[in-house]
């Protein structure tokens, strides 16, 4: 089969590979889109997951969506029901792969797991023609949710996960930092979840208008305009009850602590990839808070059921799909410019025909 395959940091290559066993609890799938995250442009040019030692072969990818294409003999039924798992099957995966024995799993807080594996972070991913994964990690995707949605199903759980860390309560002033596609995401989760004032800072003025277009109340230009005097005028100088971090980076995490009211919550949701520095006399003296979120814990469910009911638009900040043979310079691209939207790659030309130009 073919499959994307990290070879070393900063580099990639299109290659053979085997096709993979399936065990007695796996499921065999056939990718059919995939979504190309911030964290597979980490794993590939910064080593996420392969810190401290040498970089080792690594088929990239984690969002997708899916065929099943075979079944282990012992693999059970979807999780949470009795529906069993069956060739043909549109699914999603949650590519997070837990213990399931430890303290933190079995109080449901998997993504905490310390013996946690992730598709394409410390194993095998979905870059592939196919991917093995455990049974249980599978969900199946309605009708009503298209292939290409359905890809975009661990993002949004993912900015699920931020507005849960976040407490939102009806009416809360929000502050989303980073407008690329998590951000934009976390903004409708927002929306859909009550937040009575929603501001989003981002330098990128298509992703500003896209934010509006999909019911920011404001976009603002950190680059150009003042964003802690903005956002302290919107909110009647109170300042926001909730500031969420989506881009990981020191100037806007250290930017938090001026946007949020005293008693107020802070998401770092964008992984720092470099220390960052930070005064934490402010955090003390107003008794704010931080916290951290972290991919996902069993949000897969809500985020299918927001698609469902139209309350979220994963595919608002598509830039482009691309086969996978186009899959490496789509990441070189994507690394490279701050302008450009989510890219899909698209496994298939349509569902059960393969794409000849893999």
């Amino acid at each position: 089969m073919k499959a994307i395959q990290k070879q070393g940091t900063g580099r990639a290559a299109l290659i053979d590979a085997p096709i993979p066993s399936c065990g007695p609890t796996d499921v065999l799938l056939k990718p059919l889109y995939s979504g190309i995250c911030m964290t597979d442009l980490y794993v590939l040019y910064h080593d996420m997951g392969q810190q401290g030692q040498e970089p080792f072969p690594l088929i990239m990818g984690h969002e997708f969506s899916a065929v099943v294409a075979e079944v282990g003999k012992h693999a059970g039924a979807y999780v949470g029901t009795d529906t069993k798992i069956k060739m043909g099957d549109r699914v999603t995966v949650e590519p997070l792969l837990p213990c399931g024995i430890c303290d933190n799993c079995l109080q449901g807080r998997t993504n905490v797991c310390p013996r946690m594996s992730h598709l394409g972070v410390f194993e095998d991913g979905c870059f592939a023609e196919y991917v093995r994964v455990p049974s249980h990690r599978v969900h199946a995707l309605p009708d009503t949710v298209s292939d290409l949605e359905g890809a975009l199903v661990e993002p949004l759980s993912c900015a699920i996960n931020f507005i849960d860390k976040s407490q939102l309560k009806p009416g809360n002033a929000v502050v989303i930092l980073g407008g690329g596609s998590i951000g934009i995401m976390a903004m409708q989760v927002a929306i859909a979840s009550g937040a009575g004032l929603i501001i989003l800072s981002e330098p990128v003025a298509k992703k500003r208008e896209l934010a509006l277009t999909l019911g920011a109340h404001a976009a603002i230009d950190p680059a150009s305009e003042n964003l802690v005097k903005r956002v302290w005028e919107l909110t009647g100088q109170k300042g926001a009850d909730i500031v969420i971090e989506c881009v990981g980076v020191q100037a806007t995490i250290s930017q938090m602590v001026h946007l949020v009211k005293r008693g107020g919550r802070c998401v770092l949701a964008g992984a720092p990839m470099k220390p960052v520095e930070m005064n934490f006399l402010p955090f003390w003296y107003g008794e704010m808070e931080i916290v951290a979120a972290h991919a996902t814990a069993w949000q897969f469910p809500r985020a299918i059921k927001l698609m469902q009911r139209g309350l979220v638009n994963v595919a608002a900040a598509l830039e482009a799909v691309v086969p996978l043979k186009e899959g490496i310079e789509a990441m070189e691209r994507a690394y490279s410019s701050k302008e450009l939207g989510k890219i899909v790659v698209k496994h298939m030309k349509e569902r059960g025909e393969r794409d000849e130009s893999v």
